[in-house]
């Protein structure tokens, strides 16, 4: 939600490959990041480029080159789901199906969001040192540089939001968000949002309408929890729309290991991303 650009690593090269192989059109769009913007102007970044795409993007592209906006998927890795998720609610056209990998964005409400917790896998990426400086900053809204691909030390701003359990604050624009929360139960947390904020909570507009959805996530992941895809795979079972959960047993945030092989001989990781691949194609040829 803080950091990284479409140039960022490690990239996702199967996702690209395969695109590459079925003659899909690749798109890495950049948006807007929380802090100094909010989640819900990360809304308005999917909503633009969905209008961007059905509008003058045809402009840009090679004369034997068309988009079909029927068979537009949207993939997020990690906080990136969260735009990902966004367009399935609130783009036109709707997108025809969602992948999300390791994703943020299926449940805001968990007690993971609303209070601190020890420092995660990404806390080696931070120097709390800076987290002054990056806040008092109202002028960045990208992460994005020419030739960058490394992680930014605006990462140091989710670290100290998780550590302090006020994630939900930066990310609203909302100080005292999470605590409020915090202190109500599961089950009362959804009626207690604001109503400003709450076009911002995505779980609470999934409909029957959402787009089939495949989720991949580590069992062992603990900056995203694996719940988040659970969550809403189950959200989308109950109102009978097509979703495949791939849970990675063991698998960390970032699903990065290809190499390792299971008592069958094959990588979970790997298997995973060629179910969720096949998800995909399955719904452009059912469009």
């Amino acid at each position: 939600m803080t950091a990284g650009s479409r140039r960022t690593v490690p990239y996702p090269s199967w996702l690209y490959d395969h695109c590459q192989e079925k003659g899909y059109i690749f798109i890495s769009a950049d948006y807007r990041l929380c802090h100094p913007t909010t989640t819900l102007d990360q809304i308005n970044d999917a909503k633009a480029l969905f209008k961007f795409l059905a509008g003058d993007f045809t402009h840009h592209l090679p004369q034997s080159v068309t988009l079909d906006t029927a068979r537009i998927a949207v993939s997020g890795f990690s906080a990136g789901a969260y735009s990902a998720r966004a367009a399935c609610v609130y783009a036109h056209p709707k997108p025809a199906v969602l992948l999300s990998v390791y994703g943020l964005g299926g449940d805001l409400l968990l007690d993971h969001w609303t209070r601190g917790r020890p420092p995660t896998s990404i806390a080696k990426f931070a120097d709390l040192d800076e987290y002054p400086r990056l806040l008092a900053d109202k002028t960045v809204i990208s992460d994005d540089s020419e030739g960058g691909t490394g992680f930014s030390n605006r990462f140091t701003l989710t670290v100290r939001w998780e550590l302090d359990g006020t994630m939900l604050d930066g990310c609203f624009g909302a100080p005292g968000l999470g605590a409020r929360l915090d202190a109500l139960d599961y089950s009362r947390r959804d009626a207690a949002v604001p109503e400003d904020l709450k076009p911002g909570f995505l779980q609470s507009f999934v409909t029957e309408n959402y787009p089939p959805s495949v989720f991949v996530h580590g069992t062992a992941d603990e900056v995203v929890p694996d719940q988040e895809s659970v969550h809403h795979h189950e959200q989308l079972v109950k109102l009978g729309v097509k979703s495949k959960l791939c849970l990675v047993k063991d698998g960390p945030h970032g699903l990065g290991d290809f190499s390792t092989v299971d008592e069958t001989g094959s990588n979970s990781t790997a298997a995973a991303y060629r179910d969720a691949l096949e998800f995909i194609d399955t719904a452009f040829a059912a469009v």
